[in-house]
């Protein structure tokens, strides 16, 4: 379809394009507005975002939006403590309202051999100022009431995990970006680049527009913008779902929120939403989507789901209803079965595109939304600085080149 027909066909873009730019950032998920609000920060103000769609479409509105500290990469870690550092004060800094949960999160130890990665990640967090802290079975039940904790080695408290609502990070995002003087057109997809001396040309419907620098942050769409730029982004799309119960009798009657639990060796996490329960199995043999041509993705899949697959995660539920027997009290209200984009490691790509000069990536986020403050930064200190402030290689996007 040429860029007439989608003009005419779709919705009309909510800005005039502007004819020139220093930066365009391609996509509207929480990553690209990071990126956007993160460049502004810096003082790149001549900067715009393009959306195919509504921000947040894709894989941001419904992810589950859950902000752990924890992780084994240095790098990774520094990403996301800075992310949920932001966080914790993003709403006052734009003025926008966030629905943000700190409720701190228990990390389920089974064995021994995972309570020694929990002990050598507490200190790796020492030196970030991030403090988590060793829990055996007792202590883990005094502040969650309704965990079984009887066949458990013991725990890891991580005090600033939580949830937080993805569209409304996003929003806040935008609007600091905005406040700071950045563009974001909406209903305004990028058909196409070219290089034309030292500047990049990027088709839409509503015309051309030139930059000096281009960030792909179109999420699980990366392979697509990536070949614009002659680029084959190391990237699949893997289905995740999550479930949400009815509301619980026992969690309505409490003043307090339940910490998030987090169980590594059965694979899943488990936390109150609203005075219900959500529970997200990371599968094993988890489905692979759009990797075949009788699979192919479609034109826009914004905000669309795949189809409900609970057969799938039997055994995650049986094995959560165990270790929460609450779990199995209440009734499924919904079940959210969507794309998440996954690299080969399962680390995202921030920094230089491969041989593409002036062309930078965001994208391939599996888990985008606490990433996603600590990303724009990375990304932006690079862009604006040429070096970012801590080694990024474990996120760089050449460790896939030969």
């Amino acid at each position: 379809m040429d860029d007439a027909a989608i003009r005419e066909q779709g919705p009309k873009a909510t800005g005039k394009l502007p004819s020139s730019a220093r930066v365009v950032v391609i996509g509207g998920g929480a990553v690209g507005a990071s990126v956007l609000y993160h460049l502004a920060e810096k003082g790149w103000t001549d900067v715009v975002l393009l959306e195919k769609n509504e921000l947040t479409s894709g894989s941001t509105w419904h992810a589950a939006g859950n902000c752990p500290n924890y992780v084994g990469s240095w790098t990774i870690m520094k990403m996301q403590s800075y992310s949920t550092s932001l966080y914790r004060k993003l709403g006052d800094l734009v003025d926008y309202p966030m629905n943000y949960h700190v409720t701190g999160a228990i990390r389920l130890a089974h064995s021994r051999q995972r309570m020694e990665e929990f002990r050598h990640v507490e200190r790796m967090g020492r030196h970030m100022g991030v403090e988590f802290t060793e829990m055996s079975p007792s202590e883990m039940q005094n502040i969650h009431p309704f965990l079984e904790v009887h066949d458990l080695y013991g725990g890891q408290w991580d005090p600033l995990d939580g949830d937080i609502d993805p569209a409304q990070l996003t929003q806040a995002l935008a609007k600091g970006a905005r406040d700071m003087g950045a563009t974001i057109i909406r209903f305004c997809p990028v058909t196409g680049a070219r290089r034309d001396k030292d500047e990049w040309v990027l088709s839409t419907p509503e015309g051309e527009i030139r930059c000096e620098y281009v960030v792909n942050a179109s999420g699980y769409r990366a392979n697509e913008i990536g070949r614009m730029f002659g680029r084959d982004v190391p990237c699949i799309s893997l289905a995740h779902q999550y479930l949400v119960t009815e509301s619980i009798p026992e969690l309505s009657a409490r003043d307090e929120k339940l910490p998030l639990l987090r169980d590594p060796d059965s694979s899943y996490y488990l936390r109150q939403e609203k005075d219900g329960l959500l529970l997200g199995p990371y599968e094993k043999n988890c489905k692979a989507h759009w990797v075949d041509p009788s699979d192919p993705m479609p034109e826009d899949f914004s905000f669309q789901l795949y189809a409900d697959d609970l057969e799938r995660l039997e055994w995650y539920i049986e094995d959560a209803c165990a270790r929460v027997p609450l779990l199995g009290t209440a009734g499924i209200t919904r079940v959210v079965n969507g794309p998440i984009p996954y690299a080969p490691d399962g680390l995202p790509l921030i920094g230089q595109m491969p041989g593409v000069p002036n062309a930078f990536e965001a994208c391939v986020f599996t888990f985008g939304i606490v990433q996603a403050g600590g990303a724009g930064k990375l990304l932006a200190d690079i862009m604006v600085d040429g070096e970012s402030e801590t080694d990024s290689w474990a996120v760089d996007p050449r460790r896939f080149t030969d």
